[in-house]
C-alpha cells in the first residue's frame, strides 16, 4: 500500500492550518481501471462547494493511468485529495483500509461510476443535527437515483424514521441501492472478512454486523447518482458471487440470523457447494440442521446445473 496523499504544504485549501480529524465529510471512492469514470465524479464534488470535503480514493491497482488524473485532479487544488494505490485485492479490502484511514466526522462511499447529487453536502449539513449527539446511531441513509432522475428502487420510510439498517428491506420492504452517511468513529469497529484467493464480500455483510449494535435515520433526499455500467458489480452480480463463494456463503448465514428464510438457506447451500465446503461443515455452522439436511440433495443437484 503507498499512501499518496499531499503534504501539508500544497493548495490553499490546507492554509487553514485546521486539525484533519475537524474536517466534516470524506468521500470514499474505491476504484480499478475506472480512468474514465472518475473525472464526471470528481466535477460533482467540486460542485459542492466545500473546500473541506475530503475525497479519498483508494485504487485497487489499476493499470490505466488513474494516478495521473488524480495529481492533475490534485494540482487544481479545489478539494482535497487523498490518493492510496494498492495491490489489487478487491472492494472489500479497499474498504476496509478506508475505515482506517478516514479521519474526519462522516464517510460516504461513492463508486467510481458514480456522482454526487448537487447540494447533497448542505443538505447533510441540515440533517446531522438529529444524529451526532446520539450514540445509538451510526448514520443516515438517503436515495440514490439513476442519471434519468429515478429514484433506485423505492423510497425509504418516512423521514426521520429510526431504525436498523436490515429493516429498511425486511420491515419496510424498500428495494434499490441507497446512499449511506455513517459516522466515521463507528465504521472503525468493522471491517469485511478478508478470504484467501477471494476478493468479494456481499456489502449487506457489513450493513448486517453494523446492525447489531446501532440504528440509522432515514431521509427521501437523493444524495447519489449512479449509473451500472456493463462492466460493474450490479450488472455481473450472479458471476461475481459464484467466483467468491465462501464469502457470499458467510454472508447468506449471517443474513439468516435476521431473516430466516429457506432461500437464505438454500443460498448458503449453494454457494458452500461451490466452495467446496464438505457438508459436515455446512451443517456444524447453520443452526438450522434439520433444514439443511433436508436441503442439502436438492441444492447439490441444482448446482450442477446451474453452472
Amino acid at each position: 500500500i503507498r499512501d499518496r496523499s499531499p503534504s501539508r504544504g500544497l493548495g490553499d485549501v490546507y492554509k487553514r492550518q485546521k486539525k484533519e480529524c475537524d474536517y466534516m465529510f470524506t468521500v470514499f471512492t474505491p476504484t480499478y481501471n475506472r480512468k474514465e469514470t472518475l473525472t464526471r465524479l470528481y466535477n460533482s464534488l467540486i460542485c459542492q462547494n466545500d473546500p473541506e470535503l475530503v475525497w479519498l480514493v483508494i485504487d485497487d491497482g489499476s493499470s490505466d493511468d488513474t494516478e495521473k488524473l488524480i495529481n492533475k485532479f490534485k494540482k487544481e487544488k479545489k478539494i482535497i485529495i487523498e490518493y492510496i494505490f494498492k495491490e489489487n485485492g478487491g472492494k472489500m479490502s479497499a474498504v476496509n483500509i478506508a475505515h482506517q484511514k478516514c479521519h474526519t466526522k462522516y464517510m460516504i462511499t461513492i463508486d467510481s461510476d458514480d456522482m454526487m447529487n448537487e447540494g447533497f453536502i448542505d443538505r447533510i449539513k441540515k440533517d446531522i443535527q438529529y444524529v451526532e449527539n446520539e450514540k445509538d446511531i451510526a448514520g443516515i441513509v438517503y436515495l440514490a437515483s439513476n442519471t434519468n432522475g429515478n429514484v433506485v428502487g423505492s423510497k425509504l420510510p418516512p423521514d426521520k424514521t429510526i431504525c436498523k439498517f436490515y429493516d429498511i428491506y425486511n420491515k419496510y420492504k424498500c428495494s434499490g441501492d441507497k446512499c449511506i452517511v455513517w459516522k466515521s468513529d463507528v465504521l472503525k469497529n468493522y471491517s469485511y472478512p478478508l478470504i484467501d484467493n477471494e476478493k468479494f464480500v456481499p456489502d449487506g455483510y457489513l450493513m448486517l454486523q453494523i446492525s447489531k449494535d446501532y440504528s440509522v435515520m432515514t431521509m427521501n433526499y437523493v444524495g447519489t447518482i449512479v449509473e451500472y455500467l456493463d462492466s460493474g458489480y450490479s450488472n455481473n452480480y450472479f458471476e461475481l458471487v459464484k467466483r467468491n463463494p465462501k464469502g457470499t456463503m458467510l454472508y447468506y448465514r449471517e443474513l439468516y440470523n435476521i431473516d430466516k428464510s429457506l432461500y437464505n438457506i438454500y443460498c448458503y447451500l449453494l454457494f458452500g457447494i461451490y466452495a467446496k465446503v464438505k457438508f459436515s461443515k455446512l451443517l456444524s455452522d447453520h443452526p438450522a440442521k434439520i433444514w439443511i439436511v433436508i436441503m442439502y440433495p436438492c441444492v447439490l443437484i441444482l448446482s450442477k446445473i446451474r453452472k
